[in-house]
């Protein structure tokens, strides 16, 4: 195993349908690699322009805007 420093390499934080959270990365020809995130504290950036906070009665939590969830 060799590791490759990662630092400023975008991607998606995704959710499998099993609940379990994973790193995807996009190459050119639209394939892509997953990655099972196993750091314990990875500083991320939000840069999706469809993520909005809710507070539900003190609960935090991220998704998409209200407009894409048909809330408006």
């Amino acid at each position: 195993m060799k590791p490759k420093k990662i630092q400023n390499l975008k991607g998606f934080l995704c959710k499998s349908v099993e609940g379990k959270f994973f790193f995807r990365t996009y190459k050119e020809d639209g394939s892509f690699n997953d990655y099972e995130i196993y750091h314990s504290d990875l500083e991320i950036e939000i840069l999706d322009s469809d993520a909005y906070i809710y507070d539900r009665k003190g609960d935090l939590y991220i998704d998409h805007s209200p407009k894409t969830l048909g809330k408006e």
